[in-house]
């Protein structure tokens, strides 16, 4: 089973916290590859892995799937 873990990073001049909480579904290499995102203790949208290539859901997360990719890639390192 995989755990939320908290995020912190700043980005075009603004700061952000939240956490990211793990799917089950689409696990490879025993690494989650789908991942809910809240920030500020709202939900953000979902962020997934799709070979090498990051995408969301949603269009609040848009601008933010690089530093979101860092947080979760240092996360599992």
């Amino acid at each position: 089973m995989f755990n939320k873990f908290p995020i912190h990073f700043s980005f075009d001049g603004k700061q952000y916290s939240g956490e990211i909480k793990p799917l089950l579904s689409g696990a490879q290499q025993r690494k989650p590859t789908a991942f809910q995102v809240f920030l500020d203790h709202v939900y953000c949208g979902l962020i997934k892995k799709r070979g090498e290539e990051w995408e969301t859901d949603s269009p609040k997360c848009a601008i933010l799937v690089k530093p979101l990719r860092r947080q979760i890639e240092d996360w599992y390192e």
